[in-house]
């Protein structure tokens, strides 16, 4: 969600403090900060950066945030008040973007062409929104899978690095969970190197979990048929490669994924690299989620409660039943579309009984509570997760709840459920 925040000039001062010594800065100039407004704000959980603009005789300061992961940062965007009047703009000229290396592999086993290349190489002419990125097509062999770890040792920033590679027998792009300190080769690699029962780094672990924001990559491709997560990286350089780059990149704050590509034939090149950009800005840059949730009580006053299933990225922790909304939809549409999809009813929604904001790290969550007319318990049918639960005001606290549900419970825990 783009935010647009009015600062005094004492209170942008406030704001400034910590690492927002280099936020850009203008000369006042006479026009109200009504009459400004990006022109690049194309999807609204992603459009969020930081601009510092005097934008009024009063020295009001406008404020637009874009927070990339882990440090401050921001894109030069356009006002049509500047435009309008011949006026220079605001910003200077080069900000700091997010850093993502998205790399591929050449051809391997005497195939002609490898998808991963012909991926990163299309991608590399377009480039990608709001992303500082940088693309290599590695060699299918031990220093090939060396190279990405060398950069990160080397101390060269970056944010993201996401490795793509063939699956020739792939039905569906793979998102890999781990990367095994182990060569397990069934066929050499370009060099010749054919190797098995081999530790890949002496004294490492023997497995590593990616670094990438799982729930967030959960999110995104949750109604794709076309992707799905892979626990096993194989035996080849695919997997040697990942293990290597996570090795170097523990405790830099880099996130690290590997996504096994199909062959061209079963998902074409165009949609491959319709999912490989999404995972990228998966990466890249911090999603806003705009979640409803739903107050579902009976004729008792108890009220529903709902536990994340096994396998979940929060399994065992009770929330509201709901979701999150789609593109330009009501609130109301979304209550009713998310509680029949998880629990099988039809719910009528009254009145938003509570708004909460919440950091999870790895997203940002803006949370709609919504009162519905009672229903029958028996009715409720879950199908997506594994327990349910009616409980009154005084075993609320009972439950372990998401974080973000968390402060509103112990709220109702005391004044009563509304």
């Amino acid at each position: 969600m783009l935010t647009v925040e009015m600062l005094s000039k004492e209170e942008e001062g406030d704001k400034r403090q910590g690492n927002r010594e280099n936020w850009p800065q203008c000369a006042p100039c006479p026009y109200s900060s009504t009459q400004f407004s990006p022109d690049h704000a194309k999807d609204a959980n992603r459009a969020y950066f930081v601009i510092l603009v005097l934008a009024g005789q009063n020295d009001d300061i406008l404020v637009l945030r874009h927070e990339p992961w882990n440090r401050p940062g921001g894109m030069n965007m356009t006002y049509r008040g500047y435009e309008k009047d011949n006026l220079p703009l605001p910003l200077p000229d080069s900000v700091t973007l997010p850093k993502v290396l998205l790399t591929g592999f050449g051809p391997f086993l005497g195939n002609r062409k490898n998808a991963s290349e012909e991926v990163v190489k299309r991608i590399s002419q377009t480039g990608l929104e709001g992303i500082d990125l940088s693309t290599m097509v590695l060699g299918v062999d031990e220093s090939g899978s060396k190279k990405c770890s060398e950069i990160a040792r080397s101390g060269k920033h970056l944010d993201a690095i996401v490795h793509l590679g063939l699956s020739e027998k792939g039905k569906s792009v793979c998102l890999e969970l781990f990367a095994k300190n182990l060569l397990q080769m069934e066929n050499p690699d370009n060099s010749g190197r054919m190797v098995s029962g081999t530790k890949i780094i002496r004294n490492a672990p023997d497995c590593l979990k990616i670094t990438a924001p799982i729930h967030v990559l959960d999110e995104e491709f949750e109604h794709d048929d076309r992707v799905s997560w892979s626990k096993d990286a194989g035996g080849f350089v695919c997997n040697e490669t990942l293990f290597r780059t996570l090795e170097a990149t523990i405790n830099t704050g880099c996130r690290v994924i590997f996504v096994h590509l199909p062959d061209s034939s079963v998902i074409g090149i165009t949609d491959q690299i319709e999912i490989v950009s999404r995972v990228v800005s998966c990466l890249a840059i911090k999603p806003l989620y705009r979640v409803v949730g739903a107050l579902i009580r009976d004729s008792r006053g108890r009220m529903l409660a709902c536990r994340r299933p096994e396998g979940d990225a929060w399994e065992g922790w009770w929330e509201f039943p709901g979701g999150k909304m789609e593109v330009d939809e009501h609130q109301e549409d979304a209550v009713i579309r998310e509680i029949e999809e998880e629990l099988g009813i039809s719910v009528t929604p009254e009145s938003c009984v509570a708004e909460i904001s919440h950091d999870y790290g790895d997203r940002d969550v803006d949370l709609f509570i919504w009162k519905c007319k009672p229903i029958d318990p028996d009715s409720v049918s879950p199908l997506e997760h594994d327990e349910i639960i009616w409980v009154d005001q005084h075993e609320l606290l009972d439950l372990k709840w998401l974080p973000a549900d968390l402060p509103l419970i112990e709220e109702w825990s005391l004044s009563g459920i509304p």
